[in-house]
């Protein structure tokens, strides 16, 4: 069993190392191992960490020189297992180890079955031990890659790199753990798990990558991906506009004023649309044509699909975004939405008919667009089916007595929010408290 380095060796021993390294030099590497493993004994009873970790070193290297990764594979486990093992000594020689495994031929397949038998090993002997979290780490990253580009197994290369929490390792860099993080992402976009995606995108925050521009970048991209994959038109917007202020993009430019007018509308999205056209990234790529439909989006008045499918069609047909059906169609209901909300400031009331004439659609469709915003919240409407008539309400227009209801309901919802926020905090107090405890358990055995 492993145990920590002493705060002081009970015995020098490097002096008889520099005696006897030169002498197990001479000797065949199979003698001079096993000489070695005598001194390895020593130093580790003798609590010499310096020593210690020289000889493990050593061993490691004579063996690898003379490509016994055979016998170098028993000595892993073997010698991780000793009793008294120091820490620092066993991290040592498996770091000496990695360092050494791009020597094995990707190309040979012998090679490459070896390095893969070695990694397993490593990874098995690193297992649950925090002092060697790193090197596990490293290793398994070795190993997806052998699987992902000598097999062509990304399910494998996924299993490997996603079993890790890197996010938890005391001892591993931020720019590294971070590196690791992305790595994951790409593999599970690649594989197509957008839900596995988005929960290893949340290990990272953006703020915490002011100081790496790249990493920034490539992160952006990755929740790009993710967000139109779920069709989160908002937080794509959201995304690309912090990607343009690292990197102008026409393309990129373009796909903003696409993506925002595709989002559906509120407050957060009014407020994007104006920061937009203000966005000096934006005004000087987009064409004045396309910089267009905000203007449309943003002014009271009618657009007629007709019009926007004819005029906008070579501009749609460059673009990725509408190649995909479901945006174009989200266009159509944005289209639709905008009007509605438009006839809603100029009406009090219309015909079911007439409405459907200005919104270019049939009465069924009109009357479930109308119900459809009304539950939204969107617009204020009844309708009158056995006269055929839609009363709208005025935005933001209601009686004193509906006013203070509203009032009240609101706070009591606030208030039932905060009381379900606390119980929540307390749960997660308890649920960190256990943890704690059993964390402290498990270093006691």
């Amino acid at each position: 069993m492993s145990r920590e380095d002493p705060i002081k060796a009970e015995k020098d021993l490097s002096a008889l190392l520099d005696k006897q390294f030169p002498e197990i030099e001479k000797l065949p590497y199979k003698e001079g191992v096993e000489k070695l493993l005598q001194l390895e004994k020593q130093t580790r009873q003798a609590s010499d960490v310096l020593s210690s970790k020289r000889v493990l070193k050593q061993i490691a290297t004579i063996l690898i020189d003379n490509n016994d990764w055979d016998y170098l594979d028993e000595l892993i486990v073997s010698l991780s297992k000793k009793h008294g093992q120091l820490k620092s000594s066993i991290q040592e020689f498996i770091q000496t180890i990695i360092a050494r495994l791009s020597e094995l031929d990707d190309t040979n397949k012998k090679q490459v079955e070896t390095k893969i038998k070695v990694i397993e090993t490593i990874r098995t002997v690193t297992d649950k031990k925090i002092f060697v979290e790193v090197e596990r780490a490293q290793v398994s990253r070795i190993l997806a890659e052998i699987y992902l580009n000598q097999f062509k197994d990304l399910d494998k290369a996924v299993d490997i790199l996603c079993d890790l929490q890197v996010e938890t390792y005391s001892m591993m860099n931020f720019s590294d753990k971070i590196e690791y993080i992305l790595e994951q992402i790409d593999l599970t976009l690649q594989k197509g798990d957008y839900a596995q995606a988005k929960v290893l995108s949340r290990k990272i925050m953006l703020k915490s990558l002011k100081s790496y521009p790249e990493f920034k970048k490539t992160y952006l991209q990755y929740l790009i991906r993710i967000s139109t994959h779920e069709y989160d038109y908002l937080s794509t917007v959201q995304h690309a506009l912090m990607l343009l202020d690292l990197e102008a993009s026409p393309e990129l430019a373009v796909s903003v004023v696409y993506y925002i007018i595709l989002a559906k509308h509120n407050p957060e999205q009014h407020d994007l649309i104006l920061k937009i056209k203000l966005n000096p990234h934006v005004t000087k790529s987009v064409s004045s044509h396309v910089f267009h439909l905000l203007e449309l989006f943003t002014t009271d008045e009618l657009i007629h699909w007709h019009d926007i499918n004819r005029d906008y069609a070579d501009e749609f047909a460059k673009s990725e975004i509408f190649k995909d059906e479901t945006n174009f169609k989200n266009l159509q209901k944005r289209i639709i939405e905008h009007n509605l909300r438009t006839i809603n400031k100029y009406y009090t009331q219309i015909q079911l008919p007439r409405l459907a004439e200005l919104l270019q659609l049939s009465v069924d469709d009109s009357e479930q667009y109308v119900s459809e915003l009304v539950n939204s919240g969107m617009i204020s409407a009844k309708i009158n089916r056995p006269e055929g008539i839609i009363r709208f309400s005025a935005p933001g227009t209601s009686s004193k007595a509906s006013d203070s209801s509203r009032i009240n309901d609101t706070l009591n919802s606030w208030c039932h929010n905060v009381d379900k926020l606390l119980e929540e905090i307390d749960s997660i107090g308890h649920l960190i408290n256990k943890e704690e405890m059993m964390h402290g358990i498990k270093q006691k055995a």
